[in-house]
């Protein structure tokens, strides 16, 4: 083999080479290009399922911001409501309070003067039997209510010590008098009164001492009133 064909065999080698490694690069690089398009399409689909999740994310924050508004609207309402509630059961609670220390006081002054009415038919003389029957049925009636009403006062209101302890002692001035009642009618059913008796000045003694515990009795209550525009009044005037 002459010189000359062994350099063009080397020549025809080398080029068969180059274009097996151009070929071989060529491929390299379409693969390359795939993986790019490949990465291309990956990172499309990240981005659309980013800006999908971000739109969710949007849309609910923009739910939970109206949902916190209607929930704080509803709490605003709610306490409006208890506030409403609160003030009705107060106001509530004040007119039954003036309601019954009403009741209290009338009754009590309604006792106190049916009381002193049977003192003076069974005092007088001149006054028939039947008046006296009369005047002690109305007592014995007012008594009742009396009691029926301060019982219910005390258990719907709970009133003040103070108030306690002014009702007690009216309690135990009227069954005082009460019992010298009875035993002043005895005496004049039986004709043994006799004026200015033991007896008699007692009966006037304990009188004018239920006159002043109701005295008492009817400005502690007034007193324990908060608002002076209601029943109060009212009671004032019931002296």
């Amino acid at each position: 083999m002459s010189w000359e064909q062994l350099v063009t065999w080397i020549a025809a080698g080398l080029a068969i080479v180059a274009v097996g490694i151009a070929g071989w690069q060529l491929w390299l690089a379409r693969r390359e290009a795939r993986a790019a398009v490949q990465r291309t399409e990956a990172m499309r689909r990240l981005v659309a399922a980013a800006e999908a999740h971000a739109e969710q994310s949007t849309k609910a924050a923009h739910n939970a911001r109206a949902q916190a508004e209607r929930a704080w609207e509803q709490i605003k309402l709610a306490q409006a409501q208890l506030e409403e509630a609160r003030q009705e059961r107060q106001t509530s609670t004040q007119t039954e309070q003036w309601e019954w220390a009403y009741a209290v006081t009338t009754s009590a002054r309604e006792l106190v003067d049916s009381s002193q009415e049977l003192i003076r038919t069974a005092m007088d003389g001149q006054v028939a039997p039947h008046y006296r029957v009369a005047a002690d049925r109305h007592y014995r009636q007012t008594a009742q209510r009396w009691q029926e009403t301060v019982i219910k006062a005390v258990a719907r209101t709970s009133p003040a010590l103070e108030t306690q302890q002014q009702i007690v002692r009216f309690v135990d001035v009227h069954q005082r008098l009460h019992g010298q009642l009875g035993v002043l009618l005895r005496a004049v059913e039986t004709d043994t009164l006799a004026e200015g008796d033991a007896l008699s000045r007692q009966v006037l003694g304990l009188r004018q001492e239920l006159n002043s515990v109701h005295r008492h009795l009817q400005r502690t209550i007034s007193a324990s009133l908060s608002t002076p525009d209601t029943p109060t009044q009212q009671i004032a005037q019931a002296k």
